[in-house]
């Protein structure tokens, strides 16, 4: 059972809690006494204005539980004590002082400060003896790998921010596709509530849509912009460690450069 839910995404998981939550909330505002609305009719709450959007708003509600769900996972995964712990180059050149003898000190000391970083770091002690070009490319591919999990989950959250407007544009079509069908049947001649029954479907899908499009859209960008931020550093560390530990008294064969860390 534990090795099911461990191979369960974490973004599942806090969608699941997102419509457990919103199910309950929206139960419990739909079964208050509307004594608002018999005193006006023309006023409605949130909940009666989106059901009005017909059955395109499922589709459209379960893309915003998995992006709030993605925000929300990724918010707590990009912090940056957990990206670039705090002075862990410091307390690694404390322990590890020379790149031969203090190889098995200086990997424990990244795997108690288990992070892209140290795992990049630990990469390159792990090669040191090899020589210039195999630790070069042992830390780009560390890095790389490690670029890659940052991103995790993005595209996801890409896809989303694309197909909520969509599915609102959908909605806007189908919803003047009743409007006009009661047109032209002249139903609705007589009874303007069953031609706005379908422009009330078009503008809400809209609505939703783009409500739920925007801020995942913005969160996107600014997780890319954050993601960039870390790998700039995460080779500005290597760089640092690069060049404290290619001193000729610290190692026989050592590197003389870091290779760049990108993103995939």
């Amino acid at each position: 059972m534990r090795r099911i839910f461990r191979n369960v995404p974490v973004w599942l998981v806090m969608a699941a809690v997102v419509a457990v939550v919103g199910a309950t909330c929206f139960g419990q505002a739909a079964s208050k006494p509307t004594t608002a609305k018999a005193a006006d009719d023309t006023k409605m709450s949130m909940w009666e204005l989106l059901v009005k959007g017909g059955p395109l708003m499922i589709p459209i509600a379960f893309c915003s539980l998995i992006g709030l769900a993605i925000v929300i996972e990724r918010v707590i995964a990009l912090r940056r004590r957990k990206i670039i712990p705090p002075r862990f180059l410091t307390g690694l050149k404390t322990v590890y002082r020379n790149a031969r003898s203090d190889r098995t000190a200086g990997l424990e000391y990244c795997r108690a400060n288990n992070s892209p970083i140290a795992r990049v770091v630990a990469t390159g002690i792990n090669k040191f003896h090899k020589g210039e070009e195999v630790v070069e490319k042992a830390i780009q591919e560390a890095g790389t790998t490690e670029a890659g999990k940052l991103a995790k989950y993005l595209r996801m959250l890409y896809a989303v921010g694309a197909v909520a407007p969509m599915l609102g544009l959908l909605g806007t079509v189908t919803g003047m596709i009743k409007a006009f069908q009661k047109v032209a049947s002249a139903k609705a001649l007589g009874r303007p509530e069953d031609l706005a029954t379908g422009i009330y479907e078009a503008l809400v899908t809209t609505f939703a849509g783009l409500s739920v499009a925007i801020p995942v859209v913005i969160f996107y960008h600014y997780f890319l912009s954050r993601i960039e931020r870390f790998v700039s550093e995460i080779d500005d560390v290597s760089i640092e460690f690069m060049e404290h530990y290619t001193a000729p008294d610290t190692t026989e064969v050592a590197p003389r450069k870091a290779p760049a860390v990108t993103a995939r």
